[in-house]
């Protein structure tokens, strides 16, 4: 399980690139959608100016505002992405066939993170990339980069330490650079490379993490030269998250509940194993785990899919670390004894938990702390730590328990690679709902007829201004009369423009449905896979199957000091 040794299986990392287009392909033409749009804006002033890729403006809330102000991350992403624009436009075929390569990325970390960690297994690579959190988010953001990225850099860099390779280290090292200039939560990496040779008494191996570092560096000393301030440190100012701990929390074991189906698997080969302690360990989570809920979700109780989620969640999490507290248990105790090479192998294992354990709850803590609101795509660098550890943990098991274990991990895997495609067709017939509207009212409504105003972002606005139409400010031109105002329901909204509403006559609306009765976005129902707050859960069948309900409105007069209108 943890032989340092074991050669590189080119082989596997072929048919984990391979498993990794599988899971792509189908999401080729997915619709622009939730943040997309702000990648997209960087990129088109990337376009402009290279050097000042944060300097122009996007309208996100209510009024345009400054990229640097309103995006959280930096721009890696968006440079990658612009040669593409300049050649192809923002194609979503093109664009998110650019987005493959990160997909393969990861699944060759994972191939590899797994010869290190696993035993050479396929489940933690099965698990990852069939992962509703890794599939649904097959969009045009810095999610699963990032995360490629960030898997990539321990890859390599545990494989250069255990090799003692300078020229991996460095590769590693600016792997971990380019994760955090792609999404500013992988910062926790650097602290976590360093963690790897120190726990085995290696120093020489940290000069490699000063290149990554210096990437950092050179990015922020950009910030300085074209705001005055780094970016990180304005947003730290601005964005910290204001709700307590609990409210970041549960809503985040509800996300790893939702993302990752191990838990059944690990409460089968724990009952299998027959092992008393084990049983009293793990078992004890399940009324620790509700009690919390309880007390987070008082009035209204949680229903059974919220109870579903958060306790599999809880109860993953209590298991891996109880599974590490053991281990460490033993780990001493052999050492008290002094039994020779039993004792150097558990402690070898010992450290890799110790490792893997650290890189889950480095993530964990940055989402729950240092986030304004919980979401999957926070915790979506957990998954690859998570489903390593949870197949380690099914290995220690004896053999007969492990076939147990296997046909427990066959069914759960079963489960989420349904359950991910029903989610992922979910997410992209709702992204496609906006998509489908500009179409067709574009065509009804050509520009040149009269102007169209909206309302709202997400993808929505990346396609209505496609179109031609006017976005909404509120401190903006006003619709003249006679001009269209259309205002979806569902989608997100600032605050309207004061005194527009009493000007407005419907003139029509249009209701999108659906048969999936799935929901990735819908705050009426409380899905919420980008912005899992309060009683949201990442996901949600209902009865529910209205998409979005579009108004289209036809604006009056405007008043003026005078009383006379116009």
């Amino acid at each position: 399980m943890t032989d340092t040794k074991q050669p590189r299986s080119h082989g596997t990392h072929r048919s984990a690139a391979l498993l990794a287009l599988a899971v792509g392909l189908p999401f080729l033409n997915k619709p622009f959608h939730i943040d997309d749009p702000v990648v997209l804006a960087v990129s088109a002033q990337v376009l402009q100016h290279p050097l000042r890729p944060l300097d122009g403006e996007i309208n996100w809330d209510s009024d345009p505002i400054p990229l640097f102000k309103q995006t959280t991350n930096p721009p890696l992403l968006s440079y990658y992405l612009a040669p593409f624009i300049a050649v192809f436009g923002c194609s979503e075929v093109a664009l998110h066939g650019a987005m493959l390569l990160f997909l393969v990325v990861l699944a060759v970390a994972a191939a590899e993170l797994s010869r290190r960690f696993a035993n050479r297994s396929w489940w933690p690579v099965l698990f990852v990339l069939t992962s509703p959190a890794v599939v649904v988010s097959s969009n045009v953001m810095r999610d699963v980069p990032a995360m490629a990225l960030a898997a990539a850099a321990v890859a390599v860099f545990v494989r250069g330490t255990d090799d003692d390779r300078p020229w991996l280290l460095v590769a590693g090292s600016l792997l971990a650079g380019g994760a955090v200039l792609t999404k500013y939560s992988a910062a926790v990496l650097f602290p976590l490379l360093a963690l790897y040779p120190l726990l085995r008494g290696r120093v020489r191996p940290l000069w490699a993490l000063l290149p990554g570092a210096a990437a950092v560096g050179l990015w922020c000393l950009q910030n300085v030269w074209a705001h005055g301030v780094t970016h990180l440190q304005y947003l730290m100012a601005e964005s910290r998250s204001q709700l307590a701990w609990q409210d970041q929390f549960y809503p985040g074991m509800a996300v790893i509940g939702a993302c990752c189906f191990l838990t059944p698997a690990l409460l089968a080969g724990t009952a299998a194993s027959r092992s008393w302690w084990r049983v009293l360990v793990y078992g004890a989570a399940a009324p620790l785990v509700a009690r919390g809920l309880r007390s987070h979700f008082l009035d209204p109780p949680p229903d059974g899919q919220c109870w579903l989620w958060s306790e599999s969640g809880g109860l993953l999490i209590w298991a891996l670390a109880a599974a590490f507290v053991l281990l460490t248990l033993r780990c001493l105790w052999l050492a008290a004894r002094r039994t020779g090479d039993p004792a150097a192998e558990v402690a070898a294992q010992w450290r890799d938990e110790l490792f893997l354990i650290a890189w889950l709850f480095a993530v964990v803590y940055f989402s729950v702390v240092y986030v304004m609101f919980q979401a999957v795509r926070h915790l979506l660098p957990a998954m690859a730590p998570l489903c390593l550890l949870g197949c380690r943990a099914l290995q220690r098991v004896d053999r007969p328990v492990r076939l147990v274990s296997a046909g427990a991990l066959t069914l759960c895997l079963a489960a989420q690679v349904v359950v991910s495609a029903w989610v992922a067709a979910a997410d992209y017939q709702y992204a496609d709902t906006y998509r489908q509207f500009v179409r067709t009212m574009a065509k009804a409504l050509p520009v040149s007829r009269g102007r169209v105003w909206f309302a709202g972002h997400w993808g929505w606005q990346q396609y209505a201004q496609r179109a031609g139409w006017r976005q909404l400010e509120t401190n903006g031109p006003q619709p003249h009369a006679g001009e269209l105002v259309i205002i979806p329901e569902r989608v997100h909204k600032g605050p309207m423009p004061p005194g527009l509403y009493p000007r407005l006559e419907e003139v029509s609306e249009r209701t999108y449905r659906t048969r999936l009765r799935m929901f990735t976005m819908n705050g009426f129902c409380g899905a919420s896979f980008y912005a899992v707050t309060g009683r949201n859960l990442p996901y949600l069948y209902t009865k529910d199957d209205t998409l979005e309900v579009f108004h289209v409105y036809r604006a009056g007069p405007r008043p003026t000091p005078n009383g006379e209108e116009r």
